[in-house]
């Protein structure tokens, strides 16, 4: 690892999860590294988390891209800083739809897809409910104007009327 890398803190759970994903799939994106001839090994650019998780997986490998040009110091901060910082994980919807279509090419059942992505049930379960509420609560969602875990409770109300009330409470009141 490299000791000046910008992330400090790695959620144990967040590990595991990856290092039970890396077990099931293998490793999906190389980590980057380059020579550091002050500590005389390889040193991470970008993909720390996953080395972890390799680890904790119990590879003896990782695949890897080696830079063997010279970098300068604000070069390898800025690899590391746009490797956290610009990636964009799912929107919620787009996970909860990416969830139903494992359901239904697979004709698997919540359970299924929460193993298959090593994810908890909860969530699978959660994001699919999102799915049947009205396309403006989803599209309020997806521009953050209602958290997924609220967008969850509104979705337990009987009836669009009552959801789109409580949807238009939350964007108000905040």
């Amino acid at each position: 690892p490299d000791p000046d890398q910008p992330r400090k803190t790695f959620s144990d759970e967040s590990i595991a999860q990856l290092a039970a994903s890396i077990k099931k799939a293998g490793q999906l994106q190389p980590i980057r590294v380059r020579w550091n001839e002050q500590l005389g090994k390889w040193v991470i650019i970008s993909g720390e988390r996953r080395w972890r998780a390799a680890n904790q997986a119990g590879l003896k490998t990782i695949a890897c891209l080696f830079v063997d040009r010279p970098l300068t110091e604000s070069e390898i901060r800025q690899e590391s800083l746009i490797e956290n910082l610009l990636r964009e994980d799912l929107k919620p919807i787009e996970a909860a739809e990416g969830y139903k279509q494992l359901i239904d090419m697979n004709g698997w059942t919540v359970q299924q897809v929460a193993d298959a992505l090593n994810i908890s049930k909860g969530t699978v379960s959660k994001a699919m409910a999102l799915l049947k509420l009205p396309p403006e609560i989803k599209a309020q969602v997806d521009e953050g104007l209602i958290s997924p875990s609220a967008a969850y409770e509104v979705s337990r109300l009987d009836g669009e009327t009552a959801q789109r009330e409580l949807a238009t409470r939350i964007v108000s009141d905040g």
